[in-house]
C-alpha cells in the first residue's frame, strides 16, 4: 500500500538533514514503487493504442489469428478514398508493411457485423475467410460470395481466392452468405458457418473441408429461421464437439441467441438451446450476434447483447455439459436502454476468459473490456480501452502466449452516431449501396500477460 506521510516520517532516524538525504531518496523511491501496483488476475495493463490501419489512410473490420508459434497476425479492410472498393490488408509480428489482397470477384465487404476472419491451421497456413459483395438489379441487398484465400508466410502473400457454398445448382459463387464464422477444429479440418437468405427468410448453414479448403461437404441447415443480420460463432472442444451460435427468430418476433452442437464434424446437429431467455421481441435485426470460446476443462462460453427493454445490453452464460443447459445470463454491462453492441470472447493463457465489446448504454460507444480468473463464476471491473471522444466499435480479440490483443473499428462521435442508424430494419425495403469504408480507423492495444 502507499506510504503517508506520518508513515514515512516514522521510519525515518533522528539524523542531522545532510545524512537524512539517502534514507529520503530511498522512501520515495519505495512510496513511487507501490504506487505501480501489478494488474490483479482479473485486469489488463494495456499499452499505448496505435492506429495500425495508418499504413493504408483509412480502415475498417479488423480481424486476428494467433499463429501455431504465438504470433499474432491481424488484418483489416480499406479502399481508395474510403470507398467501396474493398481490399484486405494483413500484417503479421515480424511484417513492416501490410500486404493487399484483392479478389478477382469483386470487392471485399467491410461490414462491421461480418468481418473477414483469420485463422491458422497446425501446420501453419493462414486462412482468410470474407465475403465479396455485388450489386445486381431487382435485389435489395447486394448478392455475396463467401471466399477463402490461403497464405504460406503469415499473410505476406495469397494464393489464389476459392468459393466457399457455391450454389448447387449450377455453381456460381453470388447469393446471399454473410454473417460467417470461420473455425480449425479440434480434428484439424477447417469449419465455416453463415447465414444464407431464401424466400425472404434466413437460416443457418455449416460446411466442413478436410483438405485445406479445397473442397467442402454439402452445406447442414441448422436449426430454423435465423436474424437475418446477426453474425454466427463457431466453437469446438478438445472432445470434438463442435458448438454453432446464431440469433434465432421464435413465433411473435422474438429474437434470442441460442446454440447447437454436433457430435459427427457438423453431419448432424442437436436442437438449438436458448441461452438468451429473455424473450425480447423486436420486428427487425439488431446486427448483433454471439461469440462463443471452450477453455480447457470443456466448459463452453457465451457472450451476447440483447435490446430488452429495462435489461438492456451484454449479458454472459456458460455451459459445463457440453451445451445442452446454460447458467442464467449475467450481465456485463447493461441498462435500462442500449444500442445494440458486439461482444467477442477470448481465453488467454492460464485460462483467463476475456470479454470485449462496444458499450451500446453510451451514446458515444466505447470499447470495454472484463477479465475472468475463474472460468466465467466472477469478472473483474470493466476497463475502458478506446478513446471516450470518438466512437469505437465492434471490436475483436486475440489472446496468444505473450498477452491479449484488442483492435476495433474507430471513427468521430458524428460519423459513428449515423452509422449506427444507417441499417434499416428488415421490415424496410430501401435498397442497400455496397459498404464503404469511410473514415474509420483500426485501433490496436496490447497488454501483457503476468
Amino acid at each position: 500500500m502507499p506510504f503517508t506521510a506520518a508513515a514515512r516520517a516514522s521510519l525515518l532516524p533522528n539524523l542531522p538533514s545532510s545524512r537524512m538525504r539517502p534514507y529520503v531518496a530511498v522512501l520515495a523511491l519505495l512510496a513511487a514503487c507501490s504506487l505501480e501496483r501489478a494488474p490483479a488476475p482479473n485486469e489488463l495493463a494495456f499499452g499505448t493504442a496505435t492506429a495500425i490501419s495508418a499504413a493504408t489512410g483509412v480502415g475498417a473490420t479488423p480481424t486476428f489469428a494467433v499463429s501455431p508459434s504465438g504470433a499474432t497476425t491481424v488484418a483489416w479492410v480499406s479502399a481508395p478514398e474510403g470507398g467501396s472498393d474493398g481490399r484486405l490488408y494483413s500484417r503479421a509480428d515480424s511484417a513492416a508493411a501490410p500486404a493487399e489482397l484483392r479478389d478477382s470477384l469483386g470487392p471485399i465487404e467491410p461490414h462491421g457485423e461480418a468481418p473477414p476472419k483469420l485463422t491458422y491451421g497446425p501446420d501453419g497456413r493462414l486462412y482468410a475467410l470474407y465475403s465479396v459483395a455485388r450489386l445486381v438489379p431487382g435485389r435489395r441487398f447486394p448478392a455475396t460470395a463467401l471466399r477463402l484465400a490461403v497464405s504460406r508466410d503469415d499473410g505476406r502473400t495469397w494464393g489464389a481466392p476459392l468459393t466457399v457454398g457455391a450454389n448447387a445448382a449450377d455453381g456460381t459463387p453470388f447469393a446471399s452468405r454473410n454473417f460467417h464464422a470461420l473455425h480449425l477444429g479440434a480434428d484439424g479440418a477447417l469449419y465455416v458457418s453463415w447465414l444464407q437468405s431464401s424466400n425472404g427468410r434466413s437460416a443457418t448453414f455449416v460446411t466442413r473441408s478436410t483438405d485445406a479448403g479445397q473442397s467442402w461437404s454439402a452445406p447442414v441447415h441448422v436449426g430454423g429461421e435465423a436474424c437475418p443480420c446477426c453474425r454466427t460463432a463457431l466453437a469446438t472442444a478438445r472432445d470434438g464437439t463442435l458448438y454453432v451460435a446464431w440469433r434465432e427468430v421464435f413465433p411473435g418476433n422474438v429474437r434470442e441467441v441460442v446454440v447447437a452442437r454436433s457430435a459427427d464434424h457438423g453431419a448432424t446437429w442437436s436442437a438449438p438451446v436458448p441461452v438468451q431467455t429473455d424473450r425480447w421481441v423486436y420486428d427487425g435485426c439488431p446486427h448483433a450476434g454471439p461469440s462463443l470460446a471452450v477453455d480447457s476443462t470443456g466448459a463452453l462460453h457465451v457472450a451476447f447483447w440483447t435490446g430488452k427493454e429495462g435489461a438492456a445490453g451484454v449479458f454472459y452464460a456458460r455451459s459445463t455439459d457440453g451445451g445442452r443447459t446454460f447458467t442464467a445470463p449475467a450481465s456485463l454491462g447493461s441498462a435500462r436502454f442500449s444500442q445494440p453492441a458486439h461482444a467477442q470472447l477470448a481465453v488467454a493463457p492460464g485460462g483467463r476468459l476475456v470479454a470485449a465489446w462496444d458499450d451500446g448504454t453510451l451514446r458515444t460507444p466505447r470499447v470495454v473490456v472484463r477479465v475472468s480468473a475463474d472460468g466465467g463464476r466472477s469478472f473483474g471491473a470493466p476497463q475502458a480501452v478506446s478513446d471516450s471522444g470518438r466512437a469505437a466499435t465492434f471490436p475483436v480479440l486475440a489472446a496468444a502466449p505473450r498477452g491479449v490483443t484488442v483492435a476495433w473499428s474507430d471513427q468521430t462521435a458524428a460519423d459513428g452516431e449515423h452509422a449506427a442508424h444507417a441499417h434499416p430494419m428488415a421490415r424496410d425495403t430501401t435498397p442497400m449501396p455496397l459498404a464503404t469504408v469511410g473514415s474509420t480507423r483500426v485501433i490496436v492495444r496490447r497488454a501483457a500477460l503476468r
